[in-house]
């Protein structure tokens, strides 16, 4: 059986995250770590978590960084010290239902898969409550990183993930990447070194509770990177 980490990043998602680690405490069949990756939110969202006393349940405090990406690789850089089998990313505010990781890490167990992605644009995928600006954001974003990198993936950007060892090993390569750009850099090196891909269709269901990290910099930065790398072959 796979050992399993499940990397959450968080910013103030006081109002989400316990209900989350419950969730997936009570539905994920598999041996498994839950990593939570806070950026010293002033919600106290990581005392909060350090209060629940759960078993499986680690809290890892940043105090002098911030961005997704780098938050992203600093939890998986925890799990493979771990030596977890597979890592999990997902985020902390309900959007990626916790309902689909079971079938997810059966695909990723059974079908020797190195990435599988919890996909929105895939048949059985899908978007609710998204604005059409924001649709047009990210759609955009697939459309131009298929075209500079010729990626087979219908969703690129998802950030829900399942990373072999050997994948998420290539995913830490992308160390200048802090931000939402880490999900096209990871992409593309696991795309460039032939690995197993697999995309699970999702319903991503936009936050009730908090507010959304991705701002105008970010997407700004997002399809800058797509553009630099689009150079570079």
């Amino acid at each position: 059986m796979g050992n399993f980490s499940i990397v959450i990043p968080t910013y103030n998602e006081r109002d989400n995250i316990v209900k989350l680690v419950e969730e997936i405490n009570r539905i994920v069949p598999y041996n498994s770590r839950i990593l939570i990756v806070d950026d010293n939110s002033p919600d106290g969202t990581a005392l909060i978590l350090q209060e629940l006393n759960i078993h499986n349940l680690t809290v890892l405090i940043r105090h002098n960084e911030r961005g997704l990406g780098s938050a992203l690789r600093y939890g998986i850089s925890k799990a493979i010290e771990l030596e977890s089998d597979f890592i999990v990313t997902m985020d902390a505010d309900f959007s990626h239902n916790p309902k689909y990781l079971p079938e997810m890490m059966k695909i990723a167990l059974n079908e020797n898969c190195d990435l599988v992605i919890g996909s929105r644009y895939v048949i059985g995928g899908g978007i609710e409550n998204w604005s059409l600006s924001r649709r047009i954001i990210s759609k955009g974003a697939n459309y131009l990183f298929k075209l500079v990198s010729h990626s087979p993936i219908m969703d690129n950007t998802s950030n829900y993930r399942i990373y072999s060892r050997r994948a998420a090993l290539l995913a830490l390569e992308c160390d200048t990447t802090n931000g939402y750009e880490f999900q096209i850099c990871s992409i593309f090196k696991i795309i460039r070194n032939n690995l197993k891909i697999k995309e699970y269709p999702i319903i991503f269901v936009d936050r009730k509770t908090g507010k959304s990290k991705l701002n105008l910099k970010e997407i700004l930065n997002w399809f800058l990177y797509i553009i630099r790398l689009s150079l570079s072959f």
